[in-house]
């Protein structure tokens, strides 16, 4: 991409996605337990706590805020080159 800007004289801009995981709602059940230091009023009875969003270092979450970033662009009007699908 900055070969052809470059080729074409166009004028190019990056973005960095500092908070782009935790954005994208998470598709499977995961479950966790608190971190430690974590004190939470549960009557003496184990806490699990389940994930609603994407977390850096997940499987998957790279993938997902992949998808959900590529139908936002479709949404804009934007086309996916066959390279990418």
């Amino acid at each position: 991409m900055m070969v052809m800007s470059k080729l074409y004289n166009l004028n190019t801009r990056s973005i960095d996605f500092i908070l782009a995981y935790p954005q994208d709602e998470i598709k499977t059940n995961i479950y966790l337990f608190p971190p430690a230091g974590v004190m939470m009023n549960t009557g003496g009875q184990d806490l699990v706590l389940k994930l609603k969003k994407n977390l850096y270092g997940l499987k998957d979450a790279g993938r997902t805020w992949w998808e959900h970033l590529a139908s936002g662009l479709k949404e804009m009007g934007f086309k996916q080159c066959e390279a990418d699908q």
